[in-house]
Order: C-alpha cells, then structure tokens, then sequence
C-alpha cells in the first residue's frame, strides 16, 4: 500500500471536484502538492502548517519511493523547530527532485487546481494512515462554539458571541465525567483485588496498586519504551546479540533468517512480500513462559513450546508459499526497562532460532493499554485494533493484501471463559483476526488441516 499511486496531471485549470468527477476518484483519496496550501500571498520561505490529522507523504521523483513516516520525512528534510506534531515546512527547504503531498479533505473540493499541476491519487483508510505514520491522529478535536445573538436584553451587540459560559459548562461536564470514569475504575480495581485473594485484601495492596496506576498515567503520554530509549529516537535496539528494529516507536521487528543467515540489522526487502500469509499468536500459543525460579538471578526467562507441532506446520505452510509471521502486543514494554525489555524478546528469538526452518518475521506492539486509552495515534496498535497488522502490510510486506485462504492462528476460545471475562485473550485473538480480515483457528485445528494430525 506504501508503494500504491497514481501521478495525475492536471490539463485545464478547474476546481478540485470538478476534476475528482473527471478522473472518477474521491475527493479524499487525492493527495494535493504542498504549494497548492500556501496561503495566496506567501512567499517561498513561509512555512505551511500540516495539522496533526492531515496525512502527508513525499515522493522522490528519481527513485519514485513514497516516504510516508512523518519523522523520516523530517530527516530528509530537515526544518528548524518542526517535529511530527508541528509539522511545517517552507517550500525553499524541500529538494527540487522531491515533492510533499498531503491528503485532501472534502472542504477543499472548490479549490482550483492550476492547469499543468500534478496531483497524486492514492487510497488509503485512515487506520491505515496512522499505521503508515502520515498522520498522527485520525480526526481533529472540534472547538464548540456557541449560536450568535442577534441583540439581547445585557447590551450585546449583534453577532456577539457569548463563548465563555458555554466553554465553562463543557469543562464541567468533562471533569464531572472524568471523575464518575475514576470512581468507576476503582470499584473495579477493588473487585478485582478482593478477586485475586481469594476474597480477601489489605488497603496496602490498593494504595500501591493506586500509586502505580497515578505513576503510569503521569508518563501516559511519553513514548514507547521511554525509559529504555532515555527519550532518544533510536531505530534499534541491540538484546543481548540480537538485533531488533525499531521503525516505529510502537513497533518493534525483527526477520529471523532460515538458517541464521541475516542475523545483523534486519529488513524486511520486498523479496519477503507474500500475499498468503500465516500469523501465529505468540504467547500461550507458541510458547508458554515460565514464572522465575527462587534464587535463579544468573539464569534467562524460562519458557516452553506450547504446542510441539505448531513449529512443524509452519514450516510447511511456508513450503506452500506463505510467509510466516509472529505477532503480539506487549503493553508492559511501554513503560518497562531493560529487565523488561530482555524477558520479553529473548524467548521469542530463542524459539525461532531453535524451533523454525523457515524465515519468520516477528511484529510486536509496545503500546500501554493506559496510554492507548490516551493518545489518539496509539490506540489502534492496542489489540484487537488492527494497526499493528495495517503496520505490517503497509512497511513489511510491500503493501500487499493477505489473500482470502491467509491465517491467524490463536489461542482456544473457551466458550465458559468468552461469556465470563471480556478481555480474554481467546476472544481477542478472534476478534483481532476479524478486523485484519483473516482467516482465525486455533492450534489444534491447524495442526489437523496442514499436517493431518488428529488432537489427541
């Protein structure tokens, strides 16, 4: 999806709509040249502002590569004291051979396009926008403005707008709102303190549960894996010999090559795009991880095969054509350190290097479920939102679609656990699957269909 557009001229000056009628494309999947936002009068050196939900990309004419990350962008054409979210730039700072387009709204279909101009078509959803990072949030918060007056009874003069009172009554109700949220949260939390010990609890149990949860809250907003970057931009990160990418801040991968080949700095090349695609859940369907033995400081994460079959199918279902992926959310590495950080990513490489034949491409979300709820460009990589999924499709598989036989395979559903506890994983694995637009089965079902083993 990346790579997917279309470079449309324009013969004769007309107005945006007139000319989507024209072609028979959408007014919101053209992508209009940066100049064409330039306020009438601005010179060369005046910076267009791109709000936090448009989506902008540039295109290197030499190369034809369409970069679409925002930050990579930023690095190619770099502007002072712009960043992803101010994001600014004079049309004298980009290279000749490049041009930035960003996304066109419906608002804009009266704009006139001048004749000989180039627009780009290109169609993209906007969860796929945000996985992609040309945007970082998918809508913009729209102030409330209350009705003019024509003349009142206090001196108003007419077409005054009486602003404040409104704007006082909407804070209200969003703190009153936000206090009902909180007392709710901790009647739950209680609950499910009192749950957890067998019906019983201590208030010191709640007050370092309250304390954690007001200190993960207080970081909500820091990036991914803050404490392990220092809040540095890094694109890798090196665990213990093993090196894995970091295009994203809520994204991390890696490829583990057949045979060991490829173990440096890894790539997903287009030579890996498949459009048959086969996704294992990682944790409780691939490996089960061990809780840490008493006095075993010396030792790794201790961790087993879930099921010794499932690294038999994958291999022939990668004889057959599909690429194999691992994928999973690990909401704990969003504020977690280096501890943290290892026992999550050792396992993982250990069980490809010691279990998988084949090339396996690893896809894992760091996003806290508290920050999610948060921030507007995290939660769709929070399971079962398909963002980390449109992440991998969009920048690991050359954009290509996973056709209609491509798989997820979960964790068991167990129908007494599914009406019980809403945030089971079974039924996120489902409903995850769903919204990928794949095929789900658990291990036991795969395992019959590929290799003809009965569950026993």
């Amino acid at each position: 999806m990346a790579e997917t557009f279309q470079l449309l001229p324009s013969e004769q000056g007309e107005t945006l709509g007139r000319f989507c009628a024209a072609k028979r494309v959408n007014v919101t999947d053209v992508w209009l040249p940066l100049q064409l936002l330039r306020p009438a009068r601005a010179k060369d050196d005046t910076p267009v502002v791109l709000s936090p939900s448009t989506a902008a990309v540039l295109l290197n004419h030499k190369t034809g590569k369409l970069t679409t990350r925002r930050s990579e962008i930023l690095a190619l054409v770099p502007v002072l004291f712009a960043d992803e979210r101010n994001f600014a730039f004079p049309l004298s700072a980009i290279p000749t051979d490049c041009t930035i387009f960003a996304r066109a709204s419906k608002a804009m279909a009266s704009k006139r396009i001048p004749s000989g101009l180039t627009v780009m078509h290109r169609s993209v959803t906007p969860a796929q926008a945000l996985a992609e990072g040309s945007c970082l949030s998918d809508a913009e918060p729209q102030p409330k403005v209350a009705k003019k007056q024509a003349l009142s009874d206090s001196g108003l003069t007419v077409g005054s707008v009486p602003t404040a009172p409104a704007s006082t009554d909407t804070s209200a109700g969003q703190v009153n709102k936000r206090a009902r949220s909180d007392a709710a949260f901790d009647g739950f939390l209680q609950e499910a303190l009192v749950t957890l010990r067998g019906g019983k609890s201590t208030p010191r149990e709640g007050v370092i549960i309250r304390e954690t949860l007001d200190n993960l809250i207080q970081v909500c907003n820091a990036p991914p894996l803050h404490f392990v970057t220092q809040n540095k931009r890094m694109t890798s990160l090196n665990v213990l010999g093993c090196i894995w990418n970091v295009p994203d801040e809520r994204v991390i991968y890696r490829v583990f090559r057949r045979g060991g080949e490829g173990e440096g700095p890894s790539t997903s090349t287009h030579t890996d795009s498949e459009r048959l695609i086969a996704v294992f859940i990682i944790d409780n369907v691939l490996l089960k991880r061990e809780p840490a033995k008493p006095g075993a400081h010396n030792e790794g994460p201790l961790w087993s095969l879930v099921d010794e079959k499932l690294p038999e199918v994958a291999r022939a279902l990668s004889e057959r054509g599909y690429r194999i992926v691992l994928l999973d959310h690990y909401p704990a590495l969003h504020h977690g350190n280096h501890y943290a950080l290892h026992t999550k990513l050792i396992p993982i490489a250990e069980l490809c290097r010691q279990h998988f034949t084949a090339d396996v491409t690893v896809v894992i979300s760091a996003v806290s479920n508290i920050s999610g709820s948060r921030r507007r460009d995290a939660i769709p990589f929070v399971l079962p939102h398909s963002g980390l999924w449109e992440f991998f499709v969009t920048q690991l598989n050359g954009g290509m679609r996973a056709e209609r036989d491509s798989l997820l395979v979960g964790l068991t559903v167990n129908p007494d656990e599914e009406h019980r506890d809403m945030g089971c994983q079974g039924r996120r694995d489902v409903l995850f699957a769903i919204n990928c637009g794949l095929r789900y089965v658990d291990g036991a079902t795969v395992s019959r269909e590929v290799l003809g083993h009965e569950d026993g």
